[in-house]
């Protein structure tokens, strides 16, 4: 015989079944970008050391100098600091090894140490774009995000906590080196070595827009 009230029952015990099944499968909202500031990533100790290192003597240019755009290998003050970093990063990878050391500002420039509360974090950023990767169309697949122009191409690169590496699968376009852009997307904790520079952090899904205040 039918029956009639256990079918019901059944019935009833399906629907909830996919109602629970269906809830399960909705996409939980996803968290907003943080704004965040280069500074951020790297540890207080590293952003201590590096603001006691020298600074360029502006005293010393011209008016001429400093009222125009020179070009680095002809401005004199600026070439020196620049060979200055360059000089500082090698004495500090020659001295790395060395573990009873007192950490000064030339160790700050290589440092490594990362801010491990912004690993798989969604944060948003301002900064240049340095290629590693493009094609004769300029559309570059594979780069370095870093917060200044020039970073590992016209002078040293910045110390590997102040670099993202960043694959894409598309590719951006890229008129111009000196273009500023926004950069979105999950930040992880993870090491990069390239022929220009070594970065302490990668960004997954990252998106890409003109920089606006």
């Amino acid at each position: 015989m039918f029956n009639y009230r256990f079918f019901c029952t059944s019935i009833q015990y399906l629907i909830v079944l996919c109602s629970l099944a269906s809830f399960s499968l909705v996409a939980q909202p996803l968290a907003p970008y943080q704004t965040i500031e280069w500074t951020d990533l790297m540890p207080e100790e590293d952003l201590k050391l590096l603001e006691s290192a020298p600074q360029v003597d502006h005293e010393s240019m011209t008016e001429e100098e400093l009222a125009q755009d020179v070009p680095i290998e002809s401005n004199n003050a600026l070439s020196a600091f620049e060979d200055q970093i360059t000089q500082a990063i090698a004495d500090a990878n020659q001295q790395s090894t060395s573990s009873n050391k007192t950490r000064t500002w030339k160790d700050a420039l290589i440092s490594t140490a990362v801010r491990k509360e912004f690993h798989l974090k969604r944060i948003r950023l301002a900064g240049y774009i340095s290629p590693i990767t493009w094609d004769e169309n300029n559309i570059v697949t594979e780069l370095f995000f870093v917060p200044y122009f020039g970073a590992c191409i016209h002078v040293p690169p910045p110390p590997p906590n102040q670099l993202i590496y960043i694959k894409l699968d598309k590719g951006i376009k890229l008129v111009e080196l000196y273009e500023p852009f926004w950069v979105q997307g999950t930040l992880v904790v993870e090491s990069t070595q390239k022929d220009i520079g070594h970065s302490a952090y990668s960004m997954k899904n990252a998106g890409f827009y003109l920089y606006t205040e």
